[in-house]
């Protein structure tokens, strides 16, 4: 299923959090943090769940005034490899957008494409409609929101166009702990 955390400005996660979500979901593991102040998000990605908590945490204190993302992947489609885990950088000519996911896509994927379903609707799909300014319209955010069901899709942004620099699809599907950080599910817990 994946674990999606998503931390607005001037929050941090919890640590054993972050550890549950990566020993339940042990298929990979990425992040991504905007430096506003820069016009770029940091991002990193990695198969050691070690590796990705530490320096998730490492970095987040370094920047703390921005949006940020964590996400541990529960491979459903596509092979456990680098590339598969999240965020994925916005298809096309926008490297300025990441998204991560938490569910399933319902999305076609040819026999012999190797990326994942997010992959795909990150790479493909939300290009195809316009990109991450597209969502500014609230019949596409709708829309897509409608489109990836009970999945949650977190997008992290310094596109100048863009309204916001944080978009969730199905936000309220997810909750927040006590300390106001979001995170999709319940793997978070053992």
């Amino acid at each position: 299923m994946c674990m999606l955390c998503f931390v607005a400005p001037g929050l941090m996660p919890d640590r054993e959090k972050l550890e549950n979500s990566a020993l339940n979901n042990p298929h990979g593991f990425g992040f991504a943090i905007v430096v506003s102040k820069e016009r770029r998000i940091i991002v990193e990605k990695t198969m050691n769940p070690d590796t990705a908590v530490n320096r998730f945490l490492e970095l987040r204190a370094q920047y703390p005034d921005d949006y940020a993302m964590w996400h541990a992947r529960l491979a459903t489609h596509g092979s456990r490899i680098v590339e598969n885990c999240h965020p994925f950088k916005l298809g096309g000519h926008d490297s300025r957008t990441y998204i991560a996911h938490n569910g399933i896509i319902d999305i076609e994927i040819a026999k012999n494409d190797d990326r994942s379903d997010t992959r795909v609707f990150t790479e493909d799909l939300l290009p195809a409609i316009g990109g991450v300014t597209a969502l500014d319209n609230p019949l596409i955010f709708d829309m897509l929101s409608t489109y990836v069901d009970y999945s949650k899709v977190c997008i992290l942004t310094v596109h100048p166009d863009a309204k916001f620099q944080a978009y969730i699809l199905n936000y309220s599907k997810g909750k927040e702990d006590k300390d106001g950080v979001w995170w999709s599910n319940d793997s978070c817990y053992l």
